[in-house]
């Protein structure tokens, strides 16, 4: 078995070749060796593609990284007829094209590299066999050989090609790379020169250093914790808590290696970025390491984004890499007015443009990273300057991460204060007046440790004097005495406001002071002393039990002892291996000044540090804003503690619940949920560039259309002093402009930084190639895109900015689709398919002209106010007005989502739960001519019940013609009653649904308290004539809430497995909550989980949540149908998205779907597995089923449309 390879470098010639030519060498064959190994998983990663005849049986090689055997080649990446196949490598420097003489090719070799002594030049490279079966290369400066047994054919010299004017001179190298024997040992690479340059000193003392973090900038694989190191060690650096050698003289050192041309510099990079850092001289690999990692930490750039003339600019002037100004110069030049590291269209620098290095592999993980770092450090950044505002006001104490701290402090002091309320006898020696003081106190125990222990943080952590007498703070101690009388102050004042209660004066410092001087005003001198005394009991308890666990070694030999017989030793847990003790947190002063000896009360240094979180333990605490990625997400190990996927650094939880105990994820196995999660997030995106250019021309314009906010609040409706001698229709139209206008302002407050989040993510990402949204699930089994801002489950407006970022050409069928989805959106989804085709084709003229103009008046009458979402309207416009003047209906590219939506989808698992044929009817379970639209069949019973109201003369007569006189039965004021009947809509919240609704339509002609009488009248009905409709439905709903009542009295979650094999748990329970008014604010803080389970919340909550995990299995079945038929895929709960061309397909996945789900013995199986867990208790069986049969839903054309 043989095979021959030649190389033909341009730069490799008569005895002259730079150092980084016969690196590149040298790399080829390691990377070939690399590539044998993974072959069968990782084929066609890289431009050297080989194959093996799934008959060989190779050498097994395990990958170190991911573990897998490679014994067995995978048959998936090639057929049995694929003989073994080499490609053109294609470098900066050449092509190296590999020559197969036996078809069925050879095993896959296990390479090492060492000297050729025997060889008569020195310019040799070696690469020897570990096994008979691998072949073995020799590198020459005219050729390259690899050879097993027989020899090797040899290939004549390329012709003599002059150097390169910038080449340096002679280098005779010896590459020695020697592989120990022991894998636990690092591979040690040489590069040695017979010219080597002198090394800088401060490059010196980046080898000593060695920098262990730096080098995984590369950032070509780890795991979360690996990015987090690198993100703490960038902002050290950033910080200057870490020295680096200077950039200058690191950049020096690269040129002085012989890389002085921005050509050759591309070498360096490529050879770094792409793993090949061990064929580069130490001095020259901690060169450009130091240079990356200053880019990345004060410049935010990526290395290889650096265009030509810039490496250029940087070999004349190494200074400018120093320059802030110059950086900012470069970051807006690559970037604009991006957050992110992702190119703008001016800079030149695209992955196809030549002029930059952005299509490396490692390039968008690397731009992956940045982005989730610049997130974190958005975070932090706001973070502290809250922080700061925080101490300022003097409510440090309250910031969260702080609280998590004394809450253990109030704890430990809540049990002391106990105790000593249940000693028996009286109380003496040195303070026994305070603390009988505490213990005749008639307040809580917890609520006396949270006031000590806030006041005393508050205290202590104040940045600067107040006061004379108050506040003083200085070196973070305060005076023992200011400490006491402001803790003794804050209880009295709790004990006042408890006894006398609310007043009807404002709150704030005014109400505080009036406060104060009602407890003082009778006798000033002795209620201060009663809160001296009492406030002196305090903080003795707090400086004797308020502890923290550090490191032993922070600690004196004094304080060691005072640990040791005082508090309880912890060798080795919360440390991980270190010595720790739990020790006094405070520390209580003597000192003399101004001829008297004043005591101080101080936060210890270890305690403050426990306070004040670094860096690394921000990272943990605080949840940045999550940004779309530009590289696919990390597959779901949902099983993992805690759960892996999704973003490369920042930790995300699998299932979204507000009690992470109760997920379960470690004791069973949710694989294949996390499967669809993963193929959801790989669906690649990109942002509409076009409708972003309209948006923000509508923002610079004020329009205030489509849901756009404008800049301005409504002028308000001025009162006239005289109103009160208006007649009176006058005066409450003129009270309920006013009213409007109010609230109206109060709503815009919100929209607008909400509206301008979204603006800023599109622009953020708007010329990104591919953006993807990581998934996870709630406890239901609901999926969420993870990043808040900007995703497709969003409103019209992020709906709008978004599109696939893989166009399919429309083909016979995609045209019609593209029309059904804009009449669906202008509200005409209730017609046939072939009335809606009709309405757009009959509407051309004016979907041309808005795609023309669309901020013309004349064409935002059209789009502006488009039922189900102008922006996505418009988009629509846009790409149908472009196939329209190509006239290429078929082969046109495009790329906008068509959405199926299922008809009240909760209603539709009701009916094919029960098997109800009415209720399947009337939500289109059933085939039709025409569209069932169960609104308007519940609206015309409320009609019904309305007019026979309104002939009676009771008060239900009076608000029924009311009702008729205002025209407000209309078809939305029942929809969202109707739409979330099946999720648990209570009377109350039907009532605010109608409300809502009238207030929309004649908000302006009714006050408030009629519209409220009008509501609840109304939403009786609604709600009356659902059951009608809905019997068996609401029969089933009953059941549950039996079932549930059942679990209550035994304190038991609801809980079941959804079909799909999630684990559902109900995280309602009680919360233990400790209450308490300050003298500057009433801080509730919740101190633990409760025992006990919220009754009403599980009862209310099993209906709506069991049909929530239906619909999630539905739509995970139907991305799964998708999956295996190669098409793309996005869900919104009950809305399915796909390319035009693919919805035919997506028709038949969703009923196939469907009907497995529910041909499941769904209620049969929920039934027994609660009978378990009641223990024999008797639970009645489920309602019998009716006769429909779920086939026929393969027959619906309207059951998702």
């Amino acid at each position: 078995m043989r095979r021959v390879a030649s190389l033909h470098l341009d730069s490799l010639c008569r005895g002259q070749a730079p150092m980084a030519v016969l690196e590149m060498a040298a790399l080829v064959w390691r990377n070939h060796a690399a590539r044998a190994r993974h072959s069968w998983q990782h084929a066609r990663q890289r431009d050297l593609i080989q194959r093996y005849p799934p008959e060989l049986s190779p050498n097994v090689i395990a990958d170190s990284t991911d573990g897998h055997n490679t014994s067995a080649p995978s048959k998936a990446c090639h057929g049995p007829q694929d003989p073994w196949i080499a490609e053109p490598l294609h470098t900066a420097s050449g092509q190296l094209q590999l020559e197969p003489n036996d078809p069925k090719g050879v095993a896959a070799p296990d390479l090492r590299i060492k000297e050729a002594p025997s060889l008569s030049t020195p310019r040799v490279l070696l690469i020897t066999q570990t096994s008979k079966e691998a072949p073995e290369i020799a590198v020459q400066p005219h050729s390259i050989s690899i050879s097993a047994e027989p020899p090797p054919f040899e290939i004549p010299p390329p012709p003599e090609i002059p150097p390169p004017p910038e080449m340096i001179g002679p280098v005779e190298t010896k590459l020695l790379l020697n592989q120990t024997s022991d894998v636990n040992k690092a591979r040690q690479h040489t590069l040695r020169s017979l010219h080597a340059r002198s090394i800088p000193e401060a490059i010196k003392g980046v080898l000593q250093k060695q920098l262990p973090s730096l080098p995984s900038l590369r950032v070509s694989d780890g795991c979360p914790q690996a990015m987090e190191t690198l993100h703490k060690e960038l902002m050290l650096l950033h910080e200057g808590s870490v020295d680096m050698p200077c950039i200058v003289d690191a950049y020096k050192s690269i040129l002085a290696a012989g890389y002085s041309t921005p050509e050759l510099l591309r070498v360096v990079i490529s050879s770094y970025l792409n793993g090949s850092s061990e064929m580069l001289r130490p001095d020259v690999f901690a060169a450009i390491v130091a240079v990356d990692a200053h880019l990345l930490a004060k410049g935010r750039l990526l290395l290889e984004d650096v265009p030509l003339d810039v490496l250029d600019c940087w070999c004349r002037e190494p200074a400018c890499l120093t320059d802030e100004a110059h950086l900012s110069e470069l970051r807006a030049r690559l970037y604009g007015k991006s957050q992110f590291p992702i190119h703008h269209p001016t800079s030149q620098c695209n992955s196809g443009s030549g002029d930059c290095q952005s299509s490396l592999p490692v390039t968008q993980r690397r731009r992956q990273f940045v982005i989730e770092r610049e997130a974190h450090l958005t975070a932090i950044k706001e973070y502290l300057a809250f922080q700061r505002q925080m101490t300022e006001k003097g409510e440090g104490g309250m910031l969260s991460q702080r609280t998590r701290v004394w809450m253990q402090w109030a704890t430990a002091l809540s049990d002391s204060i106990r105790n000593l309320r249940n000693t028996q006898g009286s109380i003496r020696g040195l303070g026994a007046l305070g603390y009988r003081m505490i213990r005749d106190l008639e307040m809580d125990s917890d609520l006396l440790s949270v006031i000590t222990c806030q006041t005393a943080l508050n205290l202590l952590l104040a940045p600067s004097v107040r006061r004379k007498d108050d506040l003083k703070g200085f070196d973070g101690r305060v005076p023992f005495v200011t400490l006491v009388v402001a803790v003794g102050e804050a209880v009295e004042l709790e004990q006042y406001f408890r006894e006398v209660g609310p007043t009807s004066h404002s709150r704030g410092v005014s109400h505080n002071q009036r406060m104060r001087r009602a407890v003082y005003d009778a006798d000033d001198a002795e209620c201060r002393r009663h809160a001296v005394v009492l406030g002196a009991a305090l903080v003795d308890l707090l400086l004797e039990h308020a502890c923290v666990e550090v490191d032993r070694s922070l600690l004196s030999s004094e304080e060691i002892n005072a640990a040791s017989n005082e508090c309880v030793m912890n060798f080795g847990q919360a440390g991980k291996g270190k010595r720790t003790a739990k020790a006094k947190a405070f520390g209580h002063d003597l000192q003399w000044s101004d001829g008297k000896t004043v005591g101080y009360v101080r936060l210890k240094s270890y305690a403050r540090d426990v306070m004040e979180l670094g860096p690394e333990e921000l990272m943990r605490f605080l949840a940045p804003k999550y940004q779309p990625m530009v590289v696919q997400p990390r597959p779901w190990r949902p099983s993992a503690v805690p759960p892996e996927g999704g973003f490369l650094m920042h930790r995300v939880p699998f299932i979204r619940t507000t009690n992470k105990k109760m997920t379960c994820l470690e004791v069973y196995n949710a694989q294949r949920v996390a499967h669809v999660m993963d193929f959801l997030g790989q669906m690649p995106w990109k942002i509409n560039g076009r409708i972003l250019e309209v948006m923000l021309e509508v923002q610079r314009q004020d329009l205030a259309i489509a849901e756009v906010p404008p800049k301005l609040n409504p002028e308000l409706p001025r009162i006239p002093e005289n109103a009160a001698e208006f007649p009176p229709h006058e005066r409450e139209a003129l009270l309920l402009s006013r009213h409007n206008a109010e609230k109206r302002c109060m709503e815009l407050v919100s929209e607008r930084p909400t509206f301008q989040l979204k603006l800023q993510a599109a622009c953020n990402f708007e010329h990104a190639d591919r953006i993807y949204f990581p998934h996870n699930v709630d406890f239901r089994g609901r999926t969420y895109p993870i990043s808040p801002h900007l995703n497709h489950i969003s409103d019209d407006i992020c709906r709008g900015l978004l599109s696939f970022a893989e166009p399919k050409p429309l083909g016979k069928e995609g045209f019609f689709w593209l029309k059904v989805s804009l009449a669906n959106l202008l509200g005409k989804d209730k017609l046939p398919f072939d009335e809606r085709v009709a309405f757009v084709d009959a509407s051309r003229d004016w979907i041309m002209e808005v795609a023309k103009d669309p901020l013309a008046p004349q064409s935002i009458k059209h789009w502006a106010k488009a039922d189900d979402g102008p922006w996505q309207a418009l988009a629509r416009c846009f790409e149908l007005a472009e196939i329209w003047r190509t006239g290429d209906e078929e082969g046109f590219q495009s790329c906008l989502p068509v959405h199926l939506d299922g008809s009240c989808n909760g209603l539709q698992h009701y009916a094919a739960l029960g098997r109800d044929q009415i209720g399947a009817m009337a939500v289109n379970l059933l085939p039709s001519d025409r569209p069932q639209d169960v609104y308007t069949i519940v609206l015309g019973i409320v009609k019904g019940k309305v007019q026979h109201d309104a002939r009676t003369g009771n008060t239900e007569g009076t608000l029924a013609r009311r009702l008729e006189e205002l025209n407000v039965l209309q078809r939305k004021v029942v929809k969202q009653t109707i739409m979330t009947i099946c999720y648990g809509v209570t009377t109350v919240g039907a009532k605010q649904q109608v409300q809502g609704q009238l207030e929309s339509l004649v908000g302006d002609q009714v006050g408030p308290e009629e519209l409220s009488i009008l509501a609840s009248y109304l939403s009786k009905l609604v709600l009356k004539s659902i059951d009608e409709v809905f019997e068996r439905a609401m029969a089933i709903k009953a059941w549950f809430d039996k079932a549930t009542q059942i679990l209550n009295q035994l304190q038991m979650p609801t809980a079941w497995f959804s079909p799909i094999g999630l684990a559902c748990v109900q995280p309602y329970k009680k919360v233990r909550k400790v209450e308490c008014q300050t003298k500057r604010q009433k801080v509730t803080i919740a101190t633990e989980d409760g025992p006990r389970v919220d009754k009403a919340k599980q009862r209310m909550g099993f209906p709506p949540n069991f049909i929530h995990s239906l619909d999630a299995t539905h739509m995970m079945m139907t991305a799964e149908g998708c999956q295996r038929e190669g098409i793309g895929f996005a869900g919104v709960h009950d809305s399915f998205w796909t390319h035009a061309c693919d919805v035919p397909a997506l028709n038949r996945i969703i009923r196939s779907a469907f009907i497995e789900l529910h041909s499941q013995p769904i209620l049969q199986d929920l039934y027994e597995d609660l009978h378990v867990r009641l223990g024999g208790l008797e639970l009645l069986a489920p309602p019998a089923q009716g006769q429909l049969d779920l086939t026929e839903v393969s027959k619906s054309l309207y059951f998702f449309s």
